[in-house]
């Protein structure tokens, strides 16, 4: 009967060694694969005043004109805005307003 006890005892320890193992694999399955960060590899160099393309940039601050005939005309223009000045000074007006 000890020797009994001892075998039951081994098949015990190996039968947790058998389901921890199982764990492990099936948590394992489960995961992303791991990716290399391209961080590293990338050649992007800014040049003194020049775009991530190496070229001048090219939008006008100027207002544009809109095509009447041009659907998204609207939507693609560049539209007049207020300056800085402009607008810290309407912003005081309405604070001195508001008070």
């Amino acid at each position: 009967t000890a020797h009994q006890s001892d075998l039951a005892q081994q098949i015990l320890v190996m039968f947790r060694f058998l389901l921890i193992a199982l764990c492990v694999a099936l948590a394992s399955a489960f995961m992303a694969p791991v990716m290399p960060s391209k961080v590293g590899a990338s050649k992007v160099v800014m040049n003194g005043g020049k775009g991530f393309g190496g070229g001048e940039a090219t939008r006008d601050p100027e207002p544009s004109e809109i095509d009447p005939n041009d659907p998204k005309g609207k939507q693609q223009a560049i539209h007049k805005a207020e300056t800085f000045a402009e607008y810290l000074a309407r912003r005081q007006r309405e604070q001195a307003a508001g008070q």
